[in-house]
């Protein structure tokens, strides 16, 4: 099981490190932010309607299954992501990212009173707070932060970033009543109705612009940047335990940080060297407690899984 674990999770970080970028430069080109969310859910769902019927699955119409695709559709898919678009309309896309780099260490103290097995420690604690330094020492520098209404685009990641905490901690509590498919089908279906909705309501008087970057950009995000990745993402959480899945947040905007700065036009200087430097720091860290605390997988996965961690 290491080989597939290690190789899909390099990948989850991979993909989601670019869509940051990829998300700011089509807000950039025009592109309304819940619009722009919506159709990346709709084209999804549809996708992942296909791959439900080609694998013949029945989808589960529990109570408990219930609680969980309206959680992750709510609070993750709809409320999280609209936020984290709009926002992002006022930040640079690496702070988007960096900010949500503390999904780990609010991941960490819900997990604490809802899973038996995650229970929260002074060296865990410490070297999450390590991590998440580099994000507040990245934040103290406001005027590098992007153009107008920075503070409120930064509160708006902070509140995406709390919403999205709960239903991941309840899916991992869970995880064994729904397959990755049956979750992400339901789920996003359901946000796209919703977000559709949102964005014929608040977004009447904005056109989108279909340039050929915001075609690319839609097939993108949706492809790589919704389908895979969600599907990888939810996968794992029946192969490792949830600090791990949640430091996803860290790896991805690490690269985002790193090219952003190529593809935006801004030029790295010293501050963001230093701040990239103390974060990677932070995420070595982690790891090396992660060995001893919080990795609940085989000994050889681990043993691949640790040359990942930067």
């Amino acid at each position: 099981c290491a080989l597939p674990i290690l190789s899909l999770y390099i990948l989850l970080c991979s993909i989601w490190g670019t869509t940051w970028i990829i998300l700011k430069m089509s807000l950039n080109e025009g592109t309304p932010p819940f619009f722009g969310v919506a159709i990346r859910f709709v084209f999804a769902s549809i996708i992942l309607w296909g791959l439900l019927f080609y694998r013949k699955e029945k989808l589960p119409m529990s109570k408990e299954a219930w609680a969980l695709y309206l959680q992750f559709a709510l609070l993750n898919f709809v409320m999280s992501y609209s936020l984290t678009y709009w926002a992002t309309q006022f930040v640079y896309s690496s702070v988007s990212a960096i900010i949500w780099a503390g999904f780990p260490l609010v991941i960490t103290f819900i997990s604490h009173f809802m899973l038996i097995n995650e229970k929260l420690t002074w060296s865990k604690l410490g070297t999450i707070l390590f991590g998440t330094a580099g994000v507040l020492l990245m934040l103290s520098q406001g005027k590098e932060l992007g153009g107008n209404n920075v503070v409120l685009g930064v509160s708006a990641l902070g509140i995406a970033v709390l919403v999205a905490a709960w239903p991941n901690v309840y899916l991992k509590k869970h995880h064994h009543l729904l397959s990755t498919v049956q979750l992400n089908v339901v789920s996003q279906s359901i946000a796209a109705i919703l977000l559709m909705s949102i964005s014929m309501i608040f977004e009447s008087d904005r056109i989108m612009v279909w340039s050929s970057f915001n075609i690319f950009a839609i097939v993108y995000l949706t492809i790589f940047g919704t389908v895979i990745t969600w599907l990888i993402y939810v996968w794992l959480f029946s192969h490792l335990s949830m600090p791990q899945i949640s430091y996803v947040a860290f790896f991805s905007a690490s690269d985002c940080n790193c090219s952003g700065m190529d593809l935006l036009g801004r030029s790295p200087n010293i501050h963001s060297h230093c701040r990239r430097g103390y974060g990677h720091c932070g995420c070595r860290v982690y790891s090396l407690a992660c060995s001893f605390k919080t990795w609940r997988i085989n000994h050889k996965c681990y043993t691949y899984l640790k040359w990942i961690l930067p």
